[in-house]
This record gives structure tokens, C-alpha cells and sequence, in this order.
């Protein structure tokens, strides 16, 4: 069969399972496609100029990043008025890489399989973080797109050069614009391996020596797109001295122990999350069904290939795990934020899937039944992610206009052109237990994000207030209440004041 034949009909068998997880994804994240649900960095965003966001991605070694900022500005793509087209194109394409990754991970996946695969990896609510930000969801789910396809021409292209440059470009495209991938493409390549020991696919015809060292010899295309990144990374930083001081340039913390304790805490908060992100007697279900398909894999490799292979194989799986939750340490602190601890869902889907595999009969319908409860809890906990973001909008946007409305009182206001926000509120009264460190966190609450919500929410423009007005801005807080109570926002001069808590 040609190669449009063999296309054609990979597209037939994969449609209906297609249409289904899409289904089910506009279901979990349908509420963020046709409003804007601001994060406290899309505030920031609708300030910035895209020459800003640029330097940012840069800095942050991000340069594929930068040059989609680059063409969206010349195709007329605004960051802010663009969520919808963002996230509305990322659903499909974050499909398309569940896809992709789990005909990567095994060999030969069967319609029904690449259903739960695809289910598990895309409604997992931590991937929900992703829509989060409206503004570059679509980029970072390209992130995920590019990091599948670099593990698939890696380990199941044919054999040439041209797959092998393919596996090294889709690493360095990946990385360069979102790192957090990295989990992706490590646990996704380790993965691999774990399906071939557990005889899936035509793996079962290749013995034990000659299977491990064709991983390790396609596993050093992965290496090799590392090393690509690394050397744009440092070509950036040549071409841009100006983001020399940015976050990929700054070592980290090389306390090995300290490393290790977070890993702990990261794999910790992978699988038993706290509850208002995934309910607890989820990922209780969730843990045991991994549990029973790690030891029914196990149980596999063992009969099939031995005690050595067997070995081999819960070492994949247990560092897999740990790759899945190693985005967190690469910088200075660990920032247990759910996106970067997003790679566990590949785990999650891979190995449910190995599992049921070798699972026999009665154990497959527990299995099925187990994944099927915890996909549907995925979706609930995803649509209560996103309802919860849109009550914090609208709790910000709320606040922001009464206190505007309180200035606008003041006969001074006319003159007003900057806006200082002393103090912060990162929780409204009314708690939300999805927030989540940078997630449904109040826009009150960070230094960058006040701003953008102001204007976002009154349509007034304000400035950045000066070195000398933000210490005038300062000294009034010093002698007054804070917001709501009388006196917490005033007019000095040219610049309003508000007075929120010290906290």
C-alpha cells in the first residue's frame, strides 16, 4: 500500500475515536472558548507590546515563542482579543499529539486504546492550566505537538535521515518553546521502552539485547535535539545580549539533596493533588488502577522476557514517573504549579493503557471500569477549574470597578493619569478550591497584574506610577484603611491611590 493509502486508512480507523475524545474535551473546557477568562499574566499581556513579549520569551529561552509572537503580530493576531481562536485551535491539536504519543509509546494501538490514551492525557486537570492562559495556549499545546512527534520519529519512524532530523528538529522546537515538554519527551521515550519489554507490538519479535540497544541508539536522537536546543540557547543569548539576565541563563540551585526533597514533594503533588484540584477519592482510584497496571505489565515482561527485562522495566516506569515531575527543579525553587507537573498524564495514559494489555478478562473490566470513572472525573474537575476562573473574573472586575467608581467621586479624579494598588489581595472572601498558586488566583494579587485589571475592567488607561509617586503612594497607605472602609483610595496629585491589605 502506498503512502496515501496507508494515511488514508490510519485516518479512517482513528476518526471515530477522534470525534469522541474532542467531544468529550469540548465538554471539560467548553466554557473557555467563546469568552475572555483573564490570568493574572494576561493582564500583564494586554500592556505589554509584542516587542515585550518577545524579549520576555527570549529571556526565558523560549525563542521559538518569540518568533510565533512575531508572526502573530505580522498576521494582525492581537494576544488578548485572539483567546478564543487560541484555544478553539489548541483542542484539536492537543488531540492530535495524545494521538501521536500513543502511537509512539505502542507500536500497534487499536482504535479503543488510542480512545483512552487520548482521554486520559488531554482532560487530565492539570493540562487544564494549559487554557488557563488564554493568550499562548495555543502555543504551548504546539509545544506538546512538536515533543509527541519528536518521540515518535525517534522510536517508530522508519529508519533514515530524514526521520532522524525530523526527531532532532521537533526536540529543539519543543524546548525552544515551552521546556516544560522535556518531562514529555523523557517519560514519553522511557514509556516506549516499558510497552517494547512488555512485548506490544512487533517488539515481541525482537529479543531482549537487540530491543535495548535499538532504544538506546534512537534514544540518543533525543540527546541529540538537547543539544541542538542548548546551542540555539546560546546563540540566542549572543544575538540578544539584552536577556543575558533572564531565567534560562541563571543557574540553579545545586543542592542535590534539596533537588531530591522536591522531587518528593513534585511526585507527591502529581498524584494526590490537593482536593479542589482533583477530588482525593479520584486519585486514590486513580493510584490503584496504576498500581494494578504496573504489576500486570510486570507480571508480563517477567513471563515473557525474564527477571532482568522485568527489572528493567520498573526502573522505566519508576524514572519515567520521576521525569514526569522533574519541570519543577530546573529553576532556582520548585514551583509546584499543575502545568508543570502536566507530563504525568502521559504516564497515567501509558501505562493504563500497557496495563489493560496484559491484564486478562475479568481484571480488563475492572481496569476499564476504573478509567472510565476517572476520566469522567476529569472532566468534572476540569469544568470546575474553568467555572471557578470565570467567578474570579468577574469578582475581580467587580472590585476593580467600585473602587474606580469610588475615585471617580473624588473632584480630582479628572486629572488623575497614573494608578498605584498598594498592598495585595490574592483571595476574595468567598475562597476557591481550585486556586492553585498562579491558578484562579485573584488579580489583586500579584505586582504585575493590577494594572491590566483595571483597565481591562473599567477601560481607563493608567500609567505606571514613578519612583517618587509610588513612595507618596506608600506614605498615604501608611495613614490610612484599607479597601473597602473610607479613605483606603484617594487622588495625590496626579496619581490615584488605592489601599489594599499588607499581605
Amino acid at each position: 500500500m502506498s503512502n496515501a493509502g496507508v494515511a488514508r486508512d490510519t485516518v479512517s480507523r482513528f476518526a471515530a475515536p477522534f470525534w469522541a475524545v474532542l467531544g468529550l474535551n469540548i465538554i471539560a473546557r467548553g466554557q473557555a472558548l467563546f469568552a475572555p477568562m483573564y490570568s493574572i499574566d494576561s493582564y500583564d499581556v494586554a500592556r505589554k507590546s509584542f516587542s515585550g513579549e518577545i524579549a520576555y520569551s527570549l529571556s526565558d529561552g523560549r525563542f521559538v515563542r518569540a518568533a510565533l509572537w512575531w508572526l502573530q503580530a505580522q498576521m494582525g493576531f492581537q494576544p488578548i482579543e485572539s483567546m478564543s481562536a487560541s484555544m478553539c485551535l489548541s483542542i484539536p491539536l492537543f488531540i492530535i499529539a495524545g494521538f501521536i504519543f500513543a502511537a509512539a509509546i505502542i507500536d500497534d494501538i487499536k482504535p479503543q486504546e488510542a480512545f483512552a490514551f487520548a482521554a486520559l492525557f488531554t482532560l487530565h486537570p492539570f493540562a487544564t492550566e494549559y487554557f488557563y492562559y488564554g493568550e499562548v495556549t495555543f502555543a504551548t499545546v504546539l509545544a506538546v505537538f512538536f515533543a509527541a512527534v519528536a518521540v515518535w520519529s525517534a522510536y517508530r519512524a522508519p529508519p533514515s535521515c530524514f526521520w532522524r532530523s525530523v526527531a532532532i528538529g521537533a526536540v529543539a522546537l519543543a524546548l525552544g518553546n515551552y521546556q516544560v515538554v522535556i518531562g514529555h519527551i523523557a517519560a514519553g521515550g522511557l514509556l516506549v521502552l516499558v510497552a517494547d519489554l512488555c512485548v506490544c507490538g512487533r517488539a515481541s519479535k525482537s529479543k531482549f539485547s537487540v530491543l535495548l540497544s535499538r532504544f538506546l541508539r534512537r534514544t540518543s536522537l533525543l540527546l541529540a535535539g538537547f543539544a541542538v536546543y542548548l546551542l540555539c540557547l546560546i546563540t540566542t543569548r549572543y544575538l540578544f545580549p539584552a536577556i543575558a539576565s533572564g531565567r534560562a541563563f541563571r543557574a540553579g540551585s545545586p543542592d542535590v539533596f534539596q533537588k531530591l526533597h522536591a522531587l518528593g514533594a513534585a511526585m507527591q503533588f502529581s498524584f494526590l493533588p490537593p482536593q479542589g484540584l482533583i477530588p482525593t477519592t479520584l486519585s486514590v482510584l486513580a493510584i490503584l488502577a496504576l498500581g494494578l497496571s504496573i504489576v500486570l505489565l510486570l507480571r508480563a515482561t517477567l513471563q515473557r522476557r525474564g527477571n532482568v527485562a522485568a527489572l528493567i522495566a520498573a526502573l522505566a516506569v519508576a524514572v519515567a514517573m520521576a521525569c514526569s515531575a522533574m519541570a519543577p527543579l530546573i529553576g532556582d525553587t520548585a514551583w509546584l504549579a499543575p502545568r508543570l507537573l502536566s507530563p504525568v498524564a502521559l504516564c497515567i495514559a501509558a501505562i493504563g493503557v500497557i496495563g489493560f494489555r496484559s491484564a486478562f478478562a475479568r481484571l480488563n473490566l475492572c481496569l476499564g471500569a476504573a478509567f472510565g470513572v476517572i476520566i469522567t472525573g476529569y472532566l468534572g474537575a476540569d469544568a470546575s477549574i474553568l467555572f471557578d476562573q470565570r467567578r474570579m473574573n468577574l469578582w475581580d472586575h467587580q472590585e476593580a470597578s467600585r473602587i474606580i467608581a469610588r475615585l471617580e467621586a473624588d473632584p480630582a479624579f479628572g486629572e488623575v493619569t497614573s494608578l498605584a494598588v498598594v498592598g495585595r489581595r490574592k483571595a476574595h472572601p468567598l475562597p476557591l478550591g481550585t486556586s492553585s498558586l498562579d491558578m484562579n488566583t485573584s488579580g489583586l494579587g500579584s505586582p504585575w497584574s493590577k494594572l491590566g485589571l483595571f483597565e481591562q475592567a473599567t477601560g481607563y488607561r493608567f500609567a505606571s506610577p514613578t519612583d517618587a509617586q509610588w513612595q507618596a503612594a506608600v506614605e498615604y497607605c501608611g495613614h490610612q484603611t484599607v479597601w473597602p472602609r473610607p479613605g483606603s483610595v484617594g487622588v495625590v496629585h496626579e496619581l490615584a491611590v488605592v489601599c489594599l491589605p499588607q499581605r
